[in-house]
């Protein structure tokens, strides 16, 4: 197999672009997405979750080819700068990426949530107060600055690499709070074999940003509006919210394409 060859095969689109050939062709954009069920994840090699079904739509509606990639976030952000067809999703819209993207959704409200284990209850959210409590939340994720905003003291802020890190410390106890998005959330719990009714969302840290597709400021612009024409007919329709209100109810149930 060839240089070329297995730079095509999708194992670096970022390098891609740094050698100059474009890896888009017409009428593609191309998605990069982090594992975040139920919105976003593979499963038997197929893109599975709520946007994905959501951007199936869209493509189908709009006669557009969406090639996709599942990686951690960090790449996945600076994959989806290297490329100028290129959108991140799902996207918290927070007000410090706001210039950074342009944006077509909501494809859910997405509140930013405080979470502790049931068995927690003498765990009280006192930001104004420094508590000694550790408050995990995904590093470079929308809660951090949200967390700050509220006042938390950054030695009460614990960044960790991923959601599933957190999760795991939260039921180990070693940390006493979660925050982020409260479904995603139930979902590594699961994964992880541990019990989701011990997940307590008790407190909204910031109601609705909403959860987007973030595209690339250089996005060809008449595939962005085809792209957008597409998303507002099927929210129109009342196809967004049938979708939303299956995956929610029970993602397994989505799409077996």
């Amino acid at each position: 197999m060839t240089l070329l060859r297995w730079i095509a095969g999708g194992l670096a689109p970022g390098l891609l672009c740094l050698l100059g050939a474009a890896p888009s062709v017409a009428n593609e954009l191309v998605g990069f997405s982090e594992d975040l069920p139920p919105f976003a994840y593979l499963e038997g090699g197929e893109h599975r979750g709520l946007a994905n079904e959501v951007l199936d739509r869209i493509a189908q509606r709009a006669g557009l080819s969406i090639r996709r990639y599942s990686q951690p976030w960090t790449r996945s952000v600076r994959d989806a700068q290297a490329e100028p067809n290129g959108l991140l999703y799902v996207t918290v819209r927070t007000p410090e990426r706001e210039l950074q993207y342009l944006w077509v959704g909501p494809v859910d409200g997405c509140d930013l949530v405080l979470m502790k284990l049931r068995r927690r209850s003498d765990l009280r959210f006192e930001p104004a107060r420094r508590s000694g409590l550790q408050i995990g939340a995904r590093r470079d994720g929308p809660a951090v600055p949200r967390l700050r905003e509220a006042g938390v003291p950054e030695s009460d802020i614990y960044q960790a690499p991923s959601s599933e890190v957190a999760i795991r410390m939260l039921y180990a106890e070693r940390l006493d709070m979660l925050a982020g998005l409260h479904l995603p959330s139930l979902f590594q719990v699961q994964r992880n074999g541990l019990d989701p009714a011990e997940l307590h969302a008790f407190h909204v840290l910031q109601p609705g940003f909403g959860c987007y597709f973030a595209f690339n400021p250089r996005v060809d612009e008449q595939l962005l509006a085809r792209f957008r024409k597409g998303f507002e007919d099927l929210r129109a329709s009342g196809e967004l919210q049938a979708l939303r209100e299956l995956y929610l109810r029970d993602p397994g149930k989505g799409s077996q394409r």
